[in-house]
């Protein structure tokens, strides 16, 4: 069932599932640092809470090992000199906003977000190839599922709706509370985008939770840069390199 946390984001923004602790096999992946991603200010993460959750036996202290502690947030600014990123947890919560990098995981990837000696490392990086350009992704939606996606019978129903309704050229799966779609043609990936916040459109409560304008979808958004932006420095359609085909 759904944990409820105490004195935290409230179970209206439910903690996301991290890809990496399901692709290790375990909830020890969530404590571990893996490789890390740079995440920039406004980047979507899931982040550990450090307060209290109800899981059904009483109030607990959360623990990084604990996933119910993970809640999705964006980065508002870090990290600092310590390795700190300073969180904007999704429900708008002002508490428990500071969390050391290891505990901070991408929402698209669940890869860690670098600490201060990565970044470090990487801008140096960045200044022995002035030329290097980040590998290009497709146009990007991340559809966030509402609270039953932590059931994977009815998680696999979303997805193989979703799939079945936009036919994304690639699908990443594996989370409990959101699935990645991309698409190759930024208008096949804004006509989805549009469907969907049409309908979310229509619902009436300013609870997302709430909200069930949509069977499976309560939130979208991109990932990267919208259709937009992409047409305007001619990249209307991706063309994955050689080393993806």
């Amino acid at each position: 069932g759904l944990a409820t946390p105490l004195g935290g984001p409230s179970a209206m923004a439910p903690p996301m599932a991290l890809l990496a602790a399901a692709a290790a096999g375990g909830l020890l992946a969530l404590a571990r640092p893996a490789d890390g991603v740079v995440c920039l200010t406004g980047e979507p993460v899931a982040a550990f809470f450090a307060g209290q959750v109800d899981v059904g036996r009483g109030a607990e202290v959360c623990t990084p090992e604990m996933e119910v502690c993970y809640f999705s947030g964006k980065v508002h600014q870090g990290p600092d000199s310590a390795g700190v990123y300073t969180v904007d947890w999704d429900d708008g919560d002002a508490n428990n906003r500071q969390v050391p990098h290891a505990q901070v995981k991408q929402a698209a990837s669940g890869q860690p977000c670098d600490g201060p000696q990565q970044q470090q490392q990487q801008a140096q990086e960045d200044d022995d190839d002035e030329h290097w350009m980040p590998p290009e992704i497709p146009c990007t939606l991340l559809p966030r599922l509402h609270w039953e996606g932590s059931e994977p019978e009815w998680n696999k129903e979303a997805v193989d709706a979703l799939k079945e309704e936009f036919h994304p050229d690639e699908t990443i799966d594996g989370f409990d509370w959101h699935v990645v779609l991309r698409f190759n043609d930024v208008d096949r990936c804004e006509q989805a985008h549009k469907s969907l916040h049409s309908a979310l459109e229509k619902c009436k409560s300013t609870e997302p939770e709430d909200c069930r304008a949509h069977k499976y979808v309560k939130a979208v958004e991109y990932v990267g840069d919208d259709p937009e932006t992409r047409r305007k420095t001619g990249r209307h359609v991706h063309k994955a390199p050689k080393t993806e085909l």
